[in-house]
């Protein structure tokens, strides 16, 4: 696998970038926190997506501050296809939360999955090896260079196995395992299924079942011809009962007819006693209205007298004529009361006009007043306005003065902005090439002071190889150097700068005067319009003046009309008043006659009504004793019905006929209690019948159910000894590769090693078959990785670590697998200067032997020197923005 292009959008520091990589050897550099490892971290994330975060670096980490959207695009080259993998994200900013949004790979620019998921799965497969994997293989992350050396030797096992894919043949043995436990379980059951099943059979045959039934069903039969006999009794008994019955209900049923009729004539007699009281009352009743009548007449007669009416004279036309004459003088009476009303409103709105009239003189007097007080206040405003604008142009002209001794003019001024921004950004340049530089310095003054330290003591601490004449000598010599070239470049630079901020500020004064310039231009002008604006106000102030005055005129005119008319509806609504009163008598006169008249006509209607009333109760009188005579009849006919009742309840004795009803039950009930009893034990029967039944039918099951058992043993017990085979053939096959692969890993390690340390103290490296690491010295002497020094212990990592790469790259077949790069982030953290040339020549070890791209990440000179390309990385401070350039 080789990695051809990496494009990003708002990853981490870097807004926008799009970098092609080449075979051989890239190094990455750029100083500490400019964005050198984000490129790993980016193409990582971008081939194993959301599976390479943990709750320490979440998604919203890996994009770029405040932004919404990111994007990572990864083209890389496999067994001769080009593919691209593209994750694009979304992010909220203000509640920190990121989303992946798709995840699309393609191959030979086709799209072949668009799932996250599914396109995780495929670079698994494509890879051989999953996220771990990749980081414990290929990726040697900053800060994880020794984690197989710290390792407990179980964990190194299980990390080296999952990358030689021998999990996988454990995972195989544990399901074959799992089977033969599970089938070893289902052979326990069956055999103690088929034991409990024997036993249950032996049990239902010693009981003889078939006998028993046939004793049983030979019993049942018995009980049937007896309960049929018994049936034909009862039927018998049941018959006499409901004849016996019948006399008995028809006994009672004349009886209560005898008692009804006798009810009846009882009732007639009291009906017509009822009737005669009605007729005594009614008779009373006429008694009384007649004397209501006559009281009545002659109370009408005495209003007619009053009213001057004869009896002949019609009382609807006394009270028509006298209803007319009251309306007629309700109207009059309204219509004065009206009149008076709309004068007198006439009167108030005159009052209220008065009252106006002298409020609207006050007003425009008070009025006047004030606009002579406003006009005054104008007139000495405008004179404050234009001493203002007199002294805005003073100070206009000075700062045009001052500008001018400047040697600038007003046009020159209007560019003053472009000039500041320009002057600004060579300043900010200036800053960014100063810190770069103060950087490289710090550098250098770090290494020529190892340098120092290491050529102090004469040799290596490592290898005992002698210094002076060495490449470390070499190297410091060049370093003090470079430090005097870039110390002659800084002072050259803070010269530049105590220019360009002299002509900085110069450009900052000169923008102050412009924007007084501007600022007195804008107040004079103001106070022009405000002068404007004022001499119109005094012009509508001298307009209100003279308007005052001729309303003032129309209002004193107004008045004296107004008084006029006030006085002649006062007078109007007097006589008003006068009228009113001599109607409002009339009228009432009136009233009392209508009513008088009304009470005439009712007394007419009642006297009427009551004669009417007494004619109706004379002809109910007449009915009532109709209907006593027909009283009388009708018990007479009861009578004679109650004598032919009596003849037909002659012929039959009740106290026999129940003597005989109570027998036939008797005899009834103790027939059914013989037929329950053996009918009760006639179903006992049949109950142990059907369990007999039941048992043959479940011994025949059970001997079918035997029989599937026992096929099924014989099946179970071929299953576990093929699953116990499976199982011990996996384990054989896992020992077998595990150790043909540590014996090859044990070899390429010390063949790496030796290279590395052909002149070292130490002898070489064990990796035994329990994946215990131990470092012989050249006497002998085994030690533990973990107890080296940390620079050693790193080299020891990587050796072990490039080991594995070229394990895997070769295959179990020899050929090759297509791994992706050898990627290293910051390798010489804890180097020193001769471990960082151990680390070189292990570099172009790996190249040499066929690893066609290695992509370091380090701000080392050395390894910069040795790679076949280099990408310097920086930051700009400002925007916090991350760019990246060949070198």
């Amino acid at each position: 696998m080789m990695i051809k292009r990496l494009t990003i959008q708002n990853i981490r520091s870097y807004e926008s970038l799009d970098l092609s990589f080449e075979n051989g050897v890239t190094v990455v550099s750029g100083v500490n926190g400019s964005g050198k490892s984000s490129l790993l971290e980016a193409c990582f994330t971008c081939l194993f997506g959301s599976k390479t975060l943990d709750k320490d670096f979440v998604l919203s980490d890996l994009i770029r501050k405040g932004a919404t959207r990111a994007s990572i695009v990864l083209e890389f080259e496999q067994n001769g296809n080009d593919y691209s993998i593209e994750q694009t994200f979304r992010n909220d900013p203000e509640k920190g939360r990121a989303s992946n949004t798709s995840a699309i790979l393609k191959k030979n620019g086709e799209i072949i999955f668009d799932q996250a998921s599914r396109t995780y799965e495929a670079v698994k497969s494509l890879l051989n090896m999953d996220e771990e994997a990749y980081r414990n293989c290929v990726y040697i992350r900053q800060g994880e260079i020794d984690v197989l050396i710290n390792s407990k030797p179980r964990d190194r096992q299980r990390m080296i196995d999952d990358l030689l894919k021998l999990g996988k043949l454990e995972e195989y043995r544990e399901r074959a395992s799992s089977a033969r436990i599970g089938v070893g379980r289902h052979q326990r059951d069956s055999e103690r299924h088929i034991r409990d099943m024997t036993a249950d059979i032996q049990e239902l045959e010693d009981s003889k079942p078939a006998e028993r039934l046939a004793e049983l069903l030979s019993r049942s039969r018995g009980l049937e011809d007896s309960i049929t006999s018994l049936n034909e009794k009862r039927d018998r008994a049941l018959s006499l009962k409901d004849e016996t019955s019948q006399k008995i209900s028809r006994f009672r049923e004349l009886a209560d007819k005898k008692s009804s009729i006798q009810a009846q004539i009882k009732g007639f007699g009291e009906k017509r006693t009822q009737a005669y009281a009605q007729i005594e009352s009614i008779s009373k009743d006429i008694g009384s209205r007649k004397d209501t009548v006559e009281k009545t007449a002659k109370s009408t007669e005495e209003m007619r007298l009053k009213l001057d009416a004869t009896d002949n004279d019609d009382i609807e036309a006394v009270i028509s004529d006298l209803d007319r004459k009251e309306r007629l003088m309700r109207d009059k009476l309204s219509d004065i009361n009206k009149d008076k009303a709309v004068h007198e409103k006439e009167l108030s709105g005159l009052s209220t006009s008065i009252e106006e009239n002298k409020k609207q003189t006050v007003q425009l007097e008070k009025s006047g007043v004030q606009v002579r007080e406003k006009i005054s206040s104008v007139e000495a405003g405008i004179k404050k306005l234009q001493k203002m604008v007199e002294d805005s142009g003073t100070k206009r002209s000075a700062v045009l003065s001052t500008i001018e001794s400047m040697g600038l003019t007003p046009e020159k001024l209007e560019n003053i902005e472009e000039i500041f921004d320009l002057v600004s950004d060579q300043l900010k340049n200036l800053y960014g090439k100063e810190r770069e530089i103060a950087v490289k310095i710090a550098d250098l003054q770090e290494r020529i002071k190892k340098s120092g330290e290491l050529l102090s003591k004469g040799k290596c601490p490592t290898c005992s190889q002698d210094l002076h004449g060495s490449v470390i000598e070499e190297t410091s010599r060049a370093d003090l150097l470079k430090q005097k070239e870039l110390t002659v470049d800084l002072s050259g630079l803070k010269k530049k700068q105590e220019d360009l901020e002299s002509k900085l500020g110069r450009v900052k004064e000169a923008r102050v005067h412009k924007t007084e310039i501007e600022y007195q231009t804008r107040e004079i002008k103001s106070l022009n319009d405000q002068i404007s604006n004022q001499k119109k106000l005094l012009e509508e102030y001298q307009f209100n003046i003279a308007d005052h005055e001729k309303k003032k005129e129309e209002i004193l005119s107004q008045k004296t009309y107004l008084e006029s008319s006030l006085k002649e509806l006062k007078s109007k609504v007097s006589q008003l008043e006068q009228d009113a009163g001599t109607s409002r008598k009339e009228h009432e006169r009136s009233l009392e006659n209508l009513k008088v008249a009304r009470n005439v006509r009712n007394n007419l209607l009642e006297i009427e009504k009551a004669v009417s009333d007494i004619n109706k109760m004379e002809e109910r009188i007449t009915g009532i004793r109709e209907m006593i005579s027909l009283f009388d009849s009708q018990a007479a006919d009861k009578r004679a019905h109650l004598a032919e009742v009596d003849e037909q309840m002659g012929g039959l004795d009740i106290t026999k006929l129940e003597s005989l009803l109570n027998d036939y039950e008797n005899a009834f009930r103790n027939i059914n209690l013989q037929i329950g009893k053996l009918t009760a034990e006639r179903e006992g029967l049949t109950k142990q019948a059907g369990m007999v039944e039941s048992d043959l039918k479940r011994m025949s099951e059970l001997k079918k159910t035997l029989e599937v058992l026992r096929n099924k043993a014989a099946y179970l017990n071929a299953v576990y000894e093929d699953a116990e085979g499976l199982e011990a053939m996996y384990m054989r096959v896992r020992a077998e590769l595990r150790s043909n692969n540590i014996g090859i890993l044990d070899a390429l390690i010390n063949e790496i090693f030796a290279f590395m340390y052909s002149n070292n103290a130490y002898s070489h490296i064990r990796l035994d078959h329990e994946y215990n690491l131990t470092v012989f010295e050249k006497n002998g002497t085994p030690l533990e990785p973990k107890l080296l020094s940390g620079g050693e212990r790193a080299i020891f990592n990587l050796v072990l670590r490039c080991a594995i790469y070229r394990l895997l790259s070769l295959g179990i077949s020899g050929e090759d697998s297509g791994l992706p790069p050898l990627i290293m982030d910051e390798p010489t953290v804890f180097l020193d200067r001769g471990h960082v040339q151990q680390l070189i020549k292990l570099i172009d070890m790996m190249r040499d032997i066929g690893v066609g791209q290695i992509l370091v990440v380090s701000h080392d000179e050395s390894l910069i020197d040795s790679a076949d390309n280099v990408f310097m990385v920086e930051k700009d401070p400002i925007s916090n923005s991350s760019s990246i350039y060949a070198k």
